[in-house]
């Protein structure tokens, strides 16, 4: 329950905080809250066995793994002035059981097994004197833990620092409302000794009820006059004097509604107005224009006075004033000071045999949630520097990974003692497992297996970039060997070479050499002896467009290449008069008809135009 409308009250002061910002912080929490808060979770209930212990399960982890150190804190023997309120928490929460003592209702029972798997998880837990929000709230005082997570106002009478409530896990960015005494002191202006007066006006679990008549508003209005003192403290002069707030009464006179000061319009018409030092008539003021009298300047304190009357004597008309039994349970702690918490590495065959039996989860199941969970505890002890036993070692770097906008590496790690895998799981894939663990925590604990990691994919980068120039190296090898030969050669190892001039300026022409490949080129003497195609009979004639097609050859050069014997028969072999020279494109194939009758036609005398 915690105190009536306390949040509201310090809204102006609550911050939204990343859930990441608690990174390395220990807390402490109040289990009881999350046991309650599993129990009203409309999407588990008929569908979640054991929402509690879920619940529980997955908030430690998530936790956990963002590097939060939790303490939890079970409830201890509840004072008796509570037992109103546990009464009816008992029987809204199980329909019965008023009469049932603390540790023998089912509340109980589920707390228990909280923390059987808190112990299996290797998560410390401790048990209240009290209230469990007391004991949070007495560790953060001592600065045993940085804060406590509690949805219970309480924790501020008792005595907390900072408070973290409202988790949202679902987001992409979770955050979290944090509270902190220091801004309720200085931005609202509340002690913790007004708190507790607030809780006893407004009501808390031992005044459920508060004062009856006296509401959030009233009650704050009251503490701003109490200037330089607490509710507390006011209580105590209301005990010690019990005489009425006695007070001067100053008479309410007729106020000018021109000037506003004591007298009528009529008057000040006649005789003038001494506030105004006028002998006619006064001076119009505003309408928020505040008079000096006597009856002005006593209308505060006489205001202050009345509010104060009335709360005074509603508070003392209770049963329990002055509320010393209750005020002495906020402000004296029954704690005391716990050694250092002890955290241990989580039990894989014990948390498969509570989750099987509690939860009915698969035992393969199990093992990959609990596998996090052991991995990162490992990393942490070695970035600590704490010699323990390995459950588990790591064996190499898979490869880079981004979880959460965070680099990380994935891991290969030996399978772990009593590791489950599920039963298509081959067994020859048995011998390893693998998680996702966050680069800079990894390289902390093995900065010897990150190195060697690092230094092997840079060899393997700097061989990636050497491949390219051997592959083009090979690509331009394998073009230089490449021939230039029709698709209807039924014998290229017979195939003769074709030696065809080319169009130069220097006395030896350049010839190319046909059925070899193209950049090979000879020069050959134009006196030496020259092979006829005509020798050829049943060998396939090479077809290649003109030399004489180029702009650039002039009549004089066609002239002289066909009275050479051996270039005429190149030229009678390329069929130049079945070229349509005039077409977009053209094609050397010669048809039928052109075959026949090439040795009959005479070569054509034609120029191309210069473009």
């Amino acid at each position: 329950m915690g105190v009536q409308d306390l949040w509201s009250i310090l809204g102006p002061v609550r911050e939204s905080v990343p859930l990441y910002s608690l990174s390395g912080k220990t807390l402490a929490v109040d289990l009881s809250l999350w046991v309650c808060e599993a129990q009203h979770v409309q999407a588990m209930m008929g569908k979640v066995t054991k929402p509690h212990l879920r619940n529980l399960f997955f908030r430690v982890s998530s936790l956990t793994l963002m590097g939060v150190k939790l303490v939890f804190v079970m409830e201890g023997e509840a004072p008796k002035l509570k037992a109103e309120t546990m009464s009816k928490r008992t029987q809204g929460r199980f329909g019965g059981f008023k009469k049932a003592a603390p540790k023998s209702n089912s509340f109980f029972l589920l707390s228990l097994q909280c923390a059987e798997m808190l112990d299996y998880l290797g998560v410390p837990w401790v048990t209240a004197a009290g209230e469990a929000e007391a004991m949070c709230a007495y560790l953060d005082s001592q600065g045993l833990v940085d804060g406590c997570i509690t949805n219970d106002g309480d924790s501020f009478l008792y005595g907390a620092q900072t408070v973290y409530r409202n988790f949202n896990m679902n987001t992409k960015d979770p955050q979290v409302d944090c509270y902190r005494t220091s801004r309720v002191q200085t931005e609202l202006h509340l002690s913790r000794e007004d708190l507790v007066g607030l809780a006893i006006l407004l009501g808390c679990d031992y005044i459920p009820k508060g004062i009856p008549g006296v509401g959030k508003e009233q009650a704050l209005r009251f503490i701003q006059m109490l200037k330089g003192q607490t509710l507390l403290q006011r209580f105590v002069q209301w005990r010690e004097d019990n005489a009425c707030v006695s007070g001067e009464v100053v008479k309410k006179v007729p106020h000018c509604l021109v000037c506003r000061h004591p007298g009528s319009a009529k008057a000040h018409e006649r005789a003038g107005c001494v506030l105004c030092d006028s002998k006619r008539f006064c001076q119009p003021q505003d309408f928020d224009y505040q008079c000096s009298c006597d009856w002005h300047r006593s209308e505060q304190t006489r205001q202050a006075a009345s509010a104060e009357a009335s709360i005074r004597k509603k508070t003392m008309a209770s049963g329990h004033f002055p509320f010393t039994e209750i005020i002495n349970e906020f402000l004296i702690s029954k704690d005391k000071s716990v050694p250092n918490f002890k955290r241990r590495k989580p039990n894989m065959l014990m948390m498969q045999k509570f989750a099987y039996d509690k939860m009915e989860w698969p035992k393969h199941y199990t093992s990959e949630k609990v596998l996090v969970l052991m991995t990162y505890t490992e990393l942490m002890n070695r970035k600590c520097g704490r010699e323990a036993s390995s459950q588990i070692k790591p064996l190499q770097i898979f490869k880079p990974r981004v979880r959460n906008a965070v680099a990380c590496y994935e891991v290969v790690w030996n399978t772990p003692e009593h590791y489950v895998f599920p039963e298509d799981q081959p067994v020859e894939n048995q011998d390893e497992v693998r998680t996702v663990e966050e680069e800079s925590l990894f390289r902390l604990a093995y900065p010897e297996i990150v190195e060697l990691y690092l230094r092997d994919r840079a060899l393997k980068t700097k061989n990636k970039k050497e491949k390219p120039s051997d592959f083009c190296d090979g690509v331009s090898d394998l073009l230089a060997q490449m021939t230039i030969q029709s698709s209807t050669l039924a014998n290229a190892d017979t195939q003769p070479q074709i030696l065809l001039p080319a169009i130069s300026n220097t006395d030896e022409p350049e010839v190319v050499i046909v059925g070899t490949p193209v950049s090979h080129k000879q020069h050959l003497n134009p006196r030496g002896n020259h092979t006829s195609l005509d020798d050829f009979p049943n060998t396939q004639r090479e077809e290649l467009p003109s030399p004489l097609s180029h702009p650039s050859c002039s009549r004089s050069t066609e002239s002289e290449l066909v009275a050479s014997p051996s270039v005429s028969a190149v030229i009678d072999a390329l069929h130049l008069s079945d070229i349509d020279w005039d077409a977009l494109s053209f094609t050397s194939s010669p048809s039928p008809q052109a075959a026949a009758n090439c040795a009959a036609e005479p070569l054509p005398s034609k120029t191309t135009d210069d473009h």
